[in-house]
């Protein structure tokens, strides 16, 4: 396995991985939006998208997604984990454990103080990989959102 930045040549390989997250977080299929919203992320770096490649053939068999964001308070960069999903074909064979290292070692690379980010109260699994690779639950502050 090797986990590189995406570029455009992942991209047909990446979306079926990604609706596969999707279709997890209850999202209808929708493979030609799902495409151009990420070679728009891609095209014009939006996010920085990193993806773990299968050495043998080439599949991609996971990803994770960030986006930039700053402290004022701190003056500094941080950055958001907002998506991270691994294809079902290649559960088991640590890659989210992959991707968090390369997203934790590209934090300390780019001078950020933290990474940020949430899952569901009943995503047990994602709760305990999180633990594992040092994230601590936020107790300070409360999440709130409003639909637009």
């Amino acid at each position: 396995m090797k986990i590189i930045r995406i570029n455009e040549h992942y991209l047909p390989k990446l979306v079926t991985v990604f609706e596969e997250y999707r279709a997890f977080c209850d999202c209808e299929p929708s493979p030609k939006e799902t495409y151009e919203f990420l070679a728009k992320l891609v095209r014009n770096e939006g996010s920085v998208m990193f993806i773990a490649v299968d050495s043998d053939s080439d599949s991609v068999m996971g990803f994770v997604n960030l986006y930039p964001s700053y402290s004022s308070l701190a003056l500094k960069r941080l950055w958001i984990l907002n998506d991270l999903g691994v294809s079902s074909d290649f559960r088991g064979k640590n890659v989210s454990k992959a991707l968090i290292q390369r997203v934790q070692s590209f934090a300390k690379e780019t001078q950020a103080i933290r990474i940020e980010l949430k899952t569901g109260k009943e995503n047990q699994r994602a709760m305990q990989l999180y633990r594992a690779m040092n994230f601590e639950i936020d107790n300070d502050n409360v999440y709130y959102r409003v639909p637009c």
